[in-house]
């Protein structure tokens, strides 16, 4: 099969779905991005569990935190994991699966993967979240991609990070 073929094919397949021929956006269509909201993630101590085929593994517990955008407040529950995976190449890859809760009681549950250069001649960090919420005021979460940074907290907020994300539109 030619790729013409194969993509006419696949192109067919989203039609039968129900996704119209104009709803893809042109290859020179840029991406905007929307503020979602920040999170200052709270972590407790990293546990080695040493190197693998990959490469080596920590497992950091996430404790606790908060967030706050325009559309969305609450905070980061206790209980969650970031298994971390320092990659022969000098990435760390970084998997992330939480809960936050809002303000108004919805839970919310997060996956984030992301990948931060160890190369300072090299800086990129960068995620891509997932959520998953129940039908309500806060399904637009489930609506869209999203993307991320991580960076360092405020002074003064412990072993934190802060993880920006945008909703990209």
């Amino acid at each position: 099969m030619q790729r013409r073929d194969m993509l006419g094919a696949m192109g067919l397949a989203g039609l039968a779905g129900g996704i119209a021929p104009d709803a893809e956006a042109p290859p020179e269509a840029s991406l905007a991005l929307e503020f979602a909201y920040d999170a200052i993630v709270t972590l407790g101590a990293a546990t080695p569990v040493g190197r693998t085929p990959y490469g080596v593994r920590n497992r950091i517990p996430i404790t606790g935190g908060s967030f706050e955008g325009p559309r969305i407040r609450g905070t980061v529950l206790a209980g969650g994991m970031d298994w971390q995976l320092e990659r022969p190449d000098g990435m760390l890859d970084i998997h992330a699966d939480y809960m936050m809760q809002v303000e108004d009681g919805t839970l919310i549950h997060v996956i984030n993967k992301g990948l931060i250069s160890r190369d300072p001649k090299r800086p990129y960090v960068r995620t891509t979240p997932w959520f998953e919420v129940p039908d309500g005021p806060h399904g637009w979460l489930n609506q869209s991609i999203f993307t991320g940074t991580i960076g360092t907290p405020p002074e003064g907020k412990g072993p934190a990070v802060r993880i920006t994300i945008h909703r990209i539109l």
